[in-house]
């Protein structure tokens, strides 16, 4: 059995390797990992804990107790399509081909919203480690892109992540944090190595917005991010299949299904 945070996992792995495996989804990350412990706890092997590694120390801390936990690569499912590739089949089927071509191709493209990230990944971690309970998904991040210059409004955006929660710091503090004024304790990062480390839909919203207008010519109803969510989970389903991160995860599964005295 693969337990998984919720619905949409167990169809792109349903997708992806077949129905060949039993699927529970557990409804949260938080939900799938302690129900994993607790199958582990009873002495049951017969499963595997598939989850988003987030941005703080949760899902290391599981490992740790040897619980049975293949988490994706990067923040999360979604990073982990968009730097195998998948989004950049999303930025061709979506943008124009001749904005993309002023800009300087896809890659560069890519790169750019890469960089847009950055101040949302750092202030992500710094909200972990300082229990700010910042409401992320409450600020649109597509408001805070200036649609001409294609550059992140970062003073907007932490006055507005700043007024989100009653224990947030000041957006100046926020500011310093985003641009590295300040350090974080621990930098986010994969254990396996990909980069950039973000959230999958903070890229997506990025994205959305430059179709709109930097390297696109849709209307903003056309390229919502859960859109464009959907469509990159649909194109991911053979990447997981063929990735060294699918491959290891059917490998630790066929370990798992020896042992079982079924």
């Amino acid at each position: 059995m693969i337990i998984t945070e919720g619905p949409s996992d167990e169809r792109i792995l349903s997708r992806a390797f077949g129905e060949g495996i039993s699927y529970f989804a557990a409804g949260t990350r938080d939900s799938a990992l302690v129900e994993s412990q607790r199958l582990h706890e009873w002495k049951q092997e017969a499963f595997i804990c598939v989850v988003d590694r987030d941005f703080d120390e949760t899902v290391a801390d599981f490992e740790s107790k040897r619980v049975p936990v293949h988490a994706y690569e990067n923040a999360d499912l979604e990073a982990m399509l968009t730097v195998a590739g998948v989004a950049a089949s999303l930025l061709a089927e979506f943008g124009s081909e001749n904005k993309i071509e002023e800009k300087g191709g896809i890659a560069h493209i890519l790169r750019e919203l890469y960089l847009l990230l950055e101040p949302v990944t750092l202030l992500r971690r710094a909200n972990v480690e300082n229990s700010w309970g910042l409401k992320f998904d409450s600020v649109d991040l597509r408001s805070k892109v200036d649609r001409k210059s294609f550059g992140f409004k970062i003073q907007s955006y932490c006055a507005a992540l700043n007024a989100t929660s009653d224990s947030a710091p000041g957006q100046k503090l926020l500011i310093q944090y985003a641009t590295g004024q300040l350090s974080l304790r621990r930098s986010p990062s994969c254990p396996r190595g990909t980069q950039p480390y973000f959230r999958g839909r903070d890229f997506l919203a990025l994205l959305s917005a430059s179709l709109c207008g930097y390297c696109g010519t849709r209307r903003s109803q056309s390229v919502e991010p859960e859109i464009l969510e959907a469509t990159l989970r649909l194109g991911g389903a053979d990447h997981i299949r063929t990735s060294s991160w699918g491959q290891e995860l059917l490998t630790s599964i066929a370990i798992l299904s020896s042992r079982d005295p079924r």
